[in-house]
Formats: C-alpha cells, sequence, structure tokens
C-alpha cells in the first residue's frame, strides 16, 4: 500500500530543509521506555524513509499502521505540518509533542 505525500506540505515553510536536517529532528526524539534500542532504531530509520520520499516528491510505499506516537511527530515537520497523507494511516491518532 503505497501512501501519498501531503502536498501541502511542500508549499508550507519549513525550517528543516534537507535531509540532513531531517535526520537531526528525527534524533531529537529520545527513545521511549520500554522501546528496546533495536524497534527504536528501526522506528526512526522508517521516519528517515519518509522523509526522503518527501525530499523527492514520491509516496511512501509501505505501512506505518500502529506505529509510536512518537514516529507521527517525526514525520511532521516542526511546525507541526504532516508529510504524509494522515487519514491514510490506519490508527493514526494525532499526537500532541
Amino acid at each position: 500500500m503505497s501512501i501519498p505525500l501531503n502536498t501541502y506540505s511542500h508549499t508550507a515553510s519549513t525550517s528543516i530543509t534537507n535531509l540532513s536536517d531531517a535526520r537531526l529532528w528525527v534524533s531529537s526524539f529520545p527513545r521511549p521506555k520500554g522501546f528496546s534500542p533495536y524497534a527504536w532504531s528501526t522506528t526512526k530509520r522508517i521516519a528517515l524513509e519518509v522523509w526522503k520520499c518527501y525530499f523527492f516528491n514520491r509516496a511512501f510505499d509501505r505501512t506505518v499502521n500502529f506505529m509510536h506516537p512518537s514516529f507521527y511527530l517525526m514525520i511532521r515537520t516542526p511546525e507541526g505540518y504532516p508529510l504524509l497523507v494522515e487519514r491514510s494511516i490506519r490508527g493514526l491518532e494525532y499526537p500532541n509533542r
């Protein structure tokens, strides 16, 4: 299943302008209690894949159902714009940071 990009996020101003900035953004989230280092590393890797899709303007070609709430914040800009069309993500509960 492919999840489309949120085209509005491309027109909105964001402080993240390249993959290096995105990597710093994703790395800024602390590992949740009870999450193994491997699971957290995988979660961050998937978030970076979403950012890559954002920068290359292509749909995200994997599922992101039922991820940790922090993941959904990682795939938003620091200004709060989602990178993916959120209604296409099953199980999303719209977390606040």
